[in-house]
Parts: structure tokens; sequence; C-alpha cells
């Protein structure tokens, strides 16, 4: 078990951010044979029917021989390899949901996700919506999500994240990660740095917004992204003690997720770019990319947006400021109606919630001048997209667009409208601001 995730096990506490933080979590091992260690666990536990979730791929890598350590250990199984769309993928979308559901028994006390990031979202929000524990088995280390309560879903062609539950434990077979493609494991370095630039985003809404904010969350964003960046060589060389830290890393982030209970320390502008991405190649019908990719490009995209803030004095965007146009709620929601088409009502849902209080344009404006110190001071704190792109090298990872496969309009486009996947101030929602 690593000591840095021991420490954090069914941990409740008054934080200093005025909070009270909660993990759920009871175990985590991650280490060679680890998936030997579940059937154990779950006797031991005392649960004598589980459901296996798994997809074709991630069910013959490991799901089968779990499923024969489970019943070896006179556990009862049933197991539901989650079909492929029409596009041969799996998606986390309601058919996929549905699949589950149905393949569940209702005697079925816990469910197993078998996989990574598709098969765990899936699988988080069923366990949440039937009140079941779930235990995580990691097939990659691909994404950040393991460990975190939020479940990413395509519902109705709209990429959402739905509040959904913390597996009750995580085991991270080594042997088995090592198997991963060499793209997962840059899709999970990609997912990692992307953090700069979530951190930077959730410090402006700290900055700008007075939004709430946990100093610890953000220490232990920055701890597990800083991890992975210090073991990079052991990394791209998928070393025991590469996987081990990139798992980490990973499983860190989820918890400073966990611990706030919301995605802010570990998303902002560079997932909605990557999710605007994902929205649009589904509704084109086009295959989809490894998230933790999308996210890696998005991160060096955002940085050379908060490198650009650094070559603007205070003056100069005041007078930015002063010029440029006033956005309304009217005037979003066209904007939004060209942009998403078919999803628009459900984005413009997000971004003028029923309980929503109109934000002041004006007074933001203001609050940008009086604060652009802060501001700068943000920026600085991001790598620039130079090292960004040599991390991203160094584990094989594409670093533009084009190397990702994303075209130069969608990329426009989304440096556009990305902004409205998430109710959220963003560097995006800064520029905007500004006249960019």
């Amino acid at each position: 078990m690593s000591d840095k995730l021991n420490a954090w096990l069914r941990k409740s506490f008054e934080c200093e951010c005025g909070n009270r933080h909660e993990v759920p979590i009871r175990r985590i091992v991650i280490e060679r044979g680890a998936i030997d260690q579940v059937a154990g666990y779950v006797k031991e536990a005392g649960y004598g029917e589980v459901t296996l979730v798994a997809d074709d791929r991630t069910n013959h890598a490991a799901g089968e021989k779990l499923c024969a350590l489970l019943k070896a250990a006179q556990v009862k199984v049933s197991v539901s390899v989650i079909r492929e769309n029409a596009m041969g993928e799996v998606a986390a979308d309601e058919e996929a949901i549905v699949q589950v559901l149905l393949d569940t028994p209702l005697s079925s006390q816990m469910l197993v996700a078998v996989g990574a990031g598709t098969v765990h979202d899936i699988v988080r929000f069923v366990a949440h919506r039937t009140k079941r524990p779930f235990l995580s088995v990691p097939t990659a280390p691909s994404v950040d999500g393991f460990a975190s309560v939020g479940a990413p879903l395509i519902v109705r062609g709209f990429k959402q994240t739905i509040p959904a539950s913390a597996p009750q434990a995580i085991f991270a077979d080594l042997a088995l990660l090592a198997e991963a493609p060499q793209a997962m494991i840059a899709a999970g370095l990609g997912d990692m740095l992307g953090k700069h630039t979530s951190l930077a985003d959730w410090s402006l809404g700290r900055v700008l917004l007075s939004e709430h904010y946990c100093e610890l969350s953000a220490r232990l964003t920055l701890e597990a992204v800083e991890l992975c960046t210090a073991h990079l060589s052991e990394i791209a060389q998928r070393t025991d003690l590469g996987l081990l830290r990139l798992m980490e890393g990973l499983i860190l982030s989820g918890l400073s997720m966990l611990l706030v209970g919301h995605s802010r320390p570990a998303s902002g502008a560079e997932h909605h770019l990557s999710h605007y991405w994902e929205m649009v190649l589904l509704q084109q019908r086009r295959r989809a990319l490894l998230h933790g990719a999308k996210v890696g490009v998005a991160t060096v995209l955002m940085a050379q947006r908060y490198q650009a803030l650094l070559g603007i004095t205070a003056d100069e965007a005041a007078v930015r400021l002063a010029q440029s146009e006033v956005p309304s709620r009217l005037t979003d929601a066209e904007r939004i109606r060209q942009a998403y088409g078919d999803m628009a009502e459900q984005v413009i849902a997000e971004n003028f919630p029923a309980s929503g209080t109109a934000l002041d344009a004006y007074a933001l404006k203001a609050r940008i001048v009086e604060k652009w110190g802060d501001v700068q001071a943000t920026a600085r704190a991001v790598p620039t997209p130079e090292q960004l792109m040599a991390w991203l090298k160094a584990v094989q990872g594409p670093v533009t667009p084009e190397q990702l496969g994303v075209e130069p309009a969608l990329v426009e486009a989304s440096l556009q409208d990305a902004l409205f996947v998430r109710n959220r101030f963003t560097i995006l929602r800064l520029q905007r601001q500004l006249g960019n």
C-alpha cells in the first residue's frame, strides 16, 4: 500500500477552508499482484454476490481472471460486458448505463469496475443510483477519476459530470498496468498536466469572484502532478516505480476532488475544450479520442493564453475591458444555440441555472482591473507551453491539435464556445472579458 495514499483512507476532518472533508475509501493497493487481493477483500467485507463490469478488452485483460478468483473464493459473480456503440467504442452514455442496470441482479451486493475511465464512470453512476458500493480495478493509468465522486457522462449528446460515489477500495495491479498501450499511459500524464491550468482557473475564480477555495485540495493536486513530472523517465520506460508514481498522482488528484465534492481542483478550461471536442466528434459520428490526450493538448493551448496575460499591463487591461462587449443572457443564449445545436437547451440550463444569481458584468470588469497583479501572479505559476510540450513528448504523447487529430476549425470553435461547457470562471471567460 502506498504511504502517500494510506494517510488519507477513511479520514473525516474539519478543514481550514471551513468545510468538513470526508474520504470514504477503505483500501488502496498499488503493486504487482494487487488483483489477487480483490476476492479476499470482498469476502472480508462480507459480500457474497457481486457484479463485475468491464468492456470486451478489459474483460479479457483482467475481468475473466478476476471472475475466476472471486468464484474460487465462493463469491457469486454476474458479469456485464459493456457493448460497443455504432462507432465500435464503449461510451459512458444512457445505453451503457441501462445495460449495466439490466445486467445487475437485484441480489447483487457490490459492483466491481474493471477497466479505465469509461468503465469507471458508468459503474460509479450505477453504484450511486442503486445504493451499492463498488470496487475499482484499473486496467490502465489513463485518467484521474478512479478515486473521485463525479461521473462524466454523455446525456442526450451533452457531456456533463453528475455527482456519484467514490469506490470503497482500489486495487491497481502494476503488472496489468504495464500491459496498457503507451497511448493510455501518455494520456494519464496528459490528464495530470491539466492540473496546472485547472488550478490556475480555480485561483482566478477565487481572486475575481470570491469563489470558495480549499488550499489543502489545491496543494494535494499540485503535489500529485509534481509527483508525476518528477518521475517522467520512469513513466516513459513503464517501470514499476514510474507506473506506481503515475497511479499515485492520478489517485491523489481524484482525492483532491473527493475532498471538496466537485472537480474544480482538477478540471478547468483544458477539460472544457476536451469535452467540446468529444461532443462534436460524437455528433459527426467520428471516433473518440483518449480523454487524457485531449486534455494534454488543450493544456498547452490554455498555457499559451495564460502566458499572453503576462504581456498585458494593468492599464492595457483596463482599456481592453472598457472596450469589450458586455455579454447578456439573451446574447449568450443565442450564441449557445448557434454553437451547440440540439444540445443548446442543456447548455443554457448549465450556464443560467434557475436558482442562479446574475453576475454584474461591470463589477467583474472593475474587479479584474483591481486584481490584475493577482491575475498575472496566477499566470506566472503556469508552466510554459514549451515545458508542457516537452513533458508530453517524453512519454510519446501528442502535443498539438494536428497530432491529436483535431482540425483547426474545431480548435477555433472550441476556443470561442467551450467556455459554455461548464458554468465556471476560467481563462477562456477572462479572455472574453478582455475582448479576445
